[in-house]
């Protein structure tokens, strides 16, 4: 069995498939928003993203992890009081992107400031949530199981970040 196919990993195929699928860069042209309608317009396909990648995940979680049962009968209460969680943070993140846009054109030092340590703090709190919930995860699996859905869980997560981060501009 290789490498990439070897179970439960994400498969290399899976994961190109997803960042092909909507991650792109954007162009010299598109660093600087041209109205406030384009912000908006970003701040709405973000959360199409983030909604698409996460339904795409839970469906990638379930063919990688090919529970048994027993095991996705305790598995996916936990997972559905986790999603809830994660999606109050991606909420949280899509405001802050939205006072981002509000802001671009007229952004100070203080508000740059402001932004970034918001954003770190989400980070931080997505993280915290991961830790939260890893017991639970465990006592619903075990802990090699629950290391496996963790394996294919935090990559997922940084595929919607790296599909957001493409399509913000940088603060000229």
């Amino acid at each position: 069995m290789s490498r990439t196919t070897s179970y439960p990993f994400i498969s290399a195929t899976i994961v190109f498939g997803l960042l092909l699928g909507g991650f792109t860069l954007p162009s010299a042209s598109a660093a600087t928003p041209n109205s406030e309608a384009e912000q908006k317009n970003k701040a709405y396909y973000i959360e199409l993203v983030r909604r698409d990648v996460r339904q795409d995940a839970r469906e990638i979680v379930g063919e990688q992890m090919a529970f048994k049962q027993a095991e996705a009968d305790k598995f996916w209460p936990v997972y559905d009081r986790y999603e809830v969680e994660l999606k109050r943070l991606g909420d949280a993140k899509l405001a802050l992107i939205n006072d981002y846009a509000d802001n671009f054109k007229s952004m100070t030092d203080d508000k740059a400031g402001e932004l970034t340590s918001k954003a770190v703090e989400l980070d931080i709190q997505r993280t915290s949530l991961l830790k939260q919930y890893l017991p639970e995860f465990q006592k619903a699996l075990t802990n090699r199981r629950a290391a496996q859905f963790y394996q294919i869980e935090m990559p997922l997560l940084k595929i919607v970040d790296l599909q957001i981060a493409a399509q913000l501009p940088k603060i000229p």
